[in-house]
């Protein structure tokens, strides 16, 4: 019986953990420009992660990161971003 519980009560924090993963995400957003114009179709890797991001053909970009400090790297240049709860944008200059 005391292991029907402990399953049960592993497969209730499983399902909240999922649950409530999208909603400890805040967008990173922003406009990546080069040369003083929009930068299409450049890629945003974040440092120490599996995550990226292209942007679009008017230099947009956004990302659903957890609130914290993170590295973005485009074309080899590194940026460091706060990425708050509330979300941040963060224009990029290159």
């Amino acid at each position: 019986m005391w292991f029907i519980r402990r399953i049960g009560i592993a497969s209730i924090a499983l399902v909240l953990s999922i649950i409530a993963a999208p909603l400890l995400a805040a967008e990173l957003s922003g406009k990546v420009y080069q040369s003083g114009r929009p930068a299409a179709n450049l890629t945003i890797t974040v440092e120490g992660g599996n995550v990226a991001a292209r942007t679009d053909g008017r230099g947009e970009y956004s990302l659903d990161l957890p609130p914290g400090d993170y590295i973005l790297v485009i074309r080899g240049q590194r940026i460091s971003v706060t990425v708050s709860s509330g979300g941040t944008r963060q224009d990029i200059r290159l």
